[in-house]
């Protein structure tokens, strides 16, 4: 049986190995999600044809535009929005909802 130093310094080096790992692997997942966020908008400069120099501009000086844009062509729409106002939303509710006070009574 291995002695309690040897034992503290088997577990230490494993997690030590660990430790690099997660910093490896999170600086990997960092360069996939800057990757992703390019592709987006790379996606985005296309729907409306412009430059990438253009669509820098229009983002950073004249972000009202963007909306303008987006709102005539429709091209950012939410992805999380599936339901319609007026659907059935089976009894849920939202925050807005005015709630019955059980204590009212």
């Amino acid at each position: 049986m291995l002695s309690y130093e040897e034992q503290t310094k088997k577990l230490l080096g494993r997690r030590e190995a660990l430790e690099k790992r997660m910093r490896e692997d999170g600086a990997e997942i960092d360069k996939i999600n800057a990757k992703l966020n390019e592709l987006q908008l790379a996606k985005v400069r296309d729907t409306f044809g412009l430059s990438q120099k253009d669509f820098f501009e229009l983002i950073t000086q004249h972000p009202e535009k963007l909306l303008e844009l987006t709102a005539q062509s429709g091209a950012a729409v939410s992805d999380t929005d599936t339901v319609s106002d007026d659907a059935d939303s089976d009894g849920h509710t939202t925050l807005f909802d005015k709630k019955r006070n059980p204590y009212a009574d």
